[in-house]
């Protein structure tokens, strides 16, 4: 049995490569995760010994090519329901500030060894040949996932790309892995400032979606400085209900991402600061901004409610605002969501019973008094004094009279 196990197309790929006078290796991700014991999903594959229009022409043979960065030998290739990312090992170079500053040049002829030293973390170096089935590791990445540790590459060249520190957060956090000493002072020491907000959002995503759990990330962020650094409103210390709230089964992912959001914050201020900082507004076409701001809201007006009510009427308000399934999860309250689903409210509101028609037809004058006739008539169902169509009929039959 192969230590890898890979789709065809990657087979398919490594004999046309080898045709070619070249090699290809599996890199990255897919790697740790077989080693890991987990499925392979990430498949990048790094075509050595090649050049850029031999790579390409032997693609075209292969299946559906997509050229997402010709100039740098990048490739996608697709056949069925497969999906490869294809390149050429690459040089990198600091070129200026930022994430954005590095030079990228493509050099099929760079090497197993250097092709693996430009990479981040010795568990994301490893490389493995399909066709000869052994693990190409130089930098001990399979002794480090065996102990579960973090650890740079090359400490002079990680530190070249400040989003490397943020990726050290998420890692934590996913895998539960323990960050080396000198992989925190490095991350400690770089210019977190000049990452743009999209790329730390993409980091951010990673921490709480797939966080295993996110609180591992979250104390790495603040030993490293990293939140002080991009998130000053999350550098508070762990926040008490994430780890129970990113344990939740949650779909589709935008309500489950605005709900780490809103776990994530001490408050609805400190929420509003972290989303303005990550430039959030839509997240995978989902007002998640608004969702999140919501169940913040909300959390609020469960836990210290203004006036004292009964609970089927705390939950008809709330509800007015915000997904009460969420808002259950956000508080641990069992109570809400069973009073929710019993009052059928636990993912929209009461419906409307009465509207400006029925109004008129009562004879309430047209402008500001149809508002407040509604705007009582809707108190009405809230406090749970009209239930059904018939009941707000005579409630505003009486209100009319």
């Amino acid at each position: 049995m192969p230590l890898v196990d890979l789709p065809p197309l990657v087979h398919r790929l490594a004999l046309a490569a080898t045709e070619a006078g070249g090699r290809a290796l599996l890199v990255g991700g897919g790697v740790r995760d077989a080693l890991r014991g987990e499925p392979t999903h990430d498949l990048d594959v790094e075509v050595h010994g090649v050049s850029v229009d031999q790579l390409r022409a032997r693609l075209q043979q292969l299946g559906q090519l997509n050229e997402v960065g010709r100039a740098f030998g990048v490739f996608k290739l697709k056949h069925g329901d497969c999906e490869v990312d294809v390149s050429l090992p690459r040089r990198d170079s600091k070129a200026g500030p930022g994430h954005r500053g590095i030079q990228v040049v493509a050099d099929p002829h760079l090497g197993v060894v250097e092709a693996a030293r430009r990479r981040d973390l010795t568990i994301n170096a490893i490389a493995y040949d399909p066709l000869l089935d052994v693990i190409e590791d130089p930098f001990g990445g399979a002794g480090d996932i065996e102990r579960r540790l973090l650890r740079a590459v090359d400490e002079s060249t990680f530190v070249e790309d400040p989003l490397r520190a943020l990726r050290v957060v998420q890692f934590a956090a996913r895998l539960g892995y323990e960050v080396h000493p000198s992989l925190e002072a490095l991350c400690r020491a770089m210019p977190l400032h000049e990452l743009p907000p999209e790329r730390v959002l993409g980091e951010v995503e990673k921490l709480l979606l797939m966080g295993r759990p996110p609180s591992r990330g979250w104390k790495v962020a603040r030993a490293t400085g990293a939140w002080a650094k991009v998130l000053p409103a999350w550098d508070t210390g762990v926040p008490a209900d994430l780890d129970r709230v990113a344990a939740c089964d949650v779909h589709p992912a935008p309500r489950r991402f605005a709900l780490l959001l809103a776990a994530a914050s001490a408050d609805e201020a400190a929420l509003v600061a972290a989303l303005d900082q990550l430039r959030v507004h839509r997240w995978r076409g989902a007002d998640v901004r608004k969702l999140a701001r919501a169940l913040a809201h909300a959390r609020v007006a469960w836990t210290h409610p203004l006036v004292e009510e009964p609970l089927d009427t705390r939950a008809r308000r709330l509800a007015e605002d915000v997904d009460l399934e969420l808002l259950s999860m956000l508080v641990d309250s069992p109570v809400l969501r069973e009073t929710g689903h019993r009052l059928g409210i636990l993912h929209s509101p009461l419906p409307q019973l009465l509207g400006g028609r029925d109004a008129a037809n009562m004879g309430v004058p047209a402008g500001r008094a149809v508002g407040e006739f509604l705007a009582g008539a809707r108190e009405a169902q809230l406090t749970g004094e009209i239930v059904t169509r018939d009941d707000a009929l005579a409630w505003a039959r009486a209100r009319a009279g």
